[in-house]
């Protein structure tokens, strides 16, 4: 699988459009200009996946709070970084893919410098937050958020953001993280191992 950083308005264009297809949310042309937007490209290069870091305010995921965020420990919009248009593929049933996208989005969140990392999940997805937690994230809002430019209908929706030095620490605290996606994809390469050899000598 190859990641690559997106500028080409059309290959923009291309991403937002499947993003939108898997999150439900059509980006504005302009806020994925000013950002950093990749893409992963399956062996036939077609765009399978996907992340954005918007570098600079403002950030969707603040403007989409209906209510004003006093300061809260600490927190400096300034100098943090949005993560938002998460997605992959479940067409892309390797897992080591799956392996290849969290670690190239840990290093590129990583090579931002910035002091806080925002982001927010639909509360219909649990699993997500389960996933973050031991980022040590601290929680900027949970409830019905406003309607962007781009977004169908309203959401109930957790924003969150994460310390950098509690990210960094991210791997070490989760290492079941990847491991899991390993053994499953070890797993699956067995399997199909085995298939492959019954068929032979059926």
């Amino acid at each position: 699988m190859q990641i690559k950083r997106l500028k080409d308005l059309s290959e923009l264009d291309r991403f937002r459009i499947l993003t939108n297809k898997h999150i439900h949310v059509l980006f504005p042309m302009e806020y994925l200009e000013k950002s950093r937007v990749f893409g992963c490209y399956d062996s036939r290069q077609c765009l399978c996946g996907g992340f954005v870091l918007v570098m600079k305010g403002p950030f969707r995921v603040l403007e989409s709070i209906p209510v004003r965020i006093e300061d809260h420990q600490g927190f400096d919009s300034d100098k943090a970084c949005e993560v938002t248009g998460l997605w992959f593929s479940p067409s892309a049933k390797d897992r080591s893919k799956s392996i290849v996208f969290w670690l190239r989005l840990y290093l590129e969140i990583i090579k931002t410098r910035k002091n806080f990392f925002v982001y927010a999940f639909s509360m219909s997805k649990p699993q997500i937050g389960k996933m973050y937690e031991p980022a040590k994230p601290v929680r900027l809002f949970e409830g019905q958020t406003n309607i962007l430019p781009g977004m169908e209908e309203y959401d109930n929706e957790v924003v969150e953001f994460v310390r950098r030095k509690d990210f960094l620490l991210f791997p070490f605290k989760s290492p079941d993280f990847l491991f899991k996606r390993m053994k499953h994809n070890l797993g699956h390469k067995v399997k199909k191992a085995r298939l492959y050899l019954k068929k032979q000598y059926a």
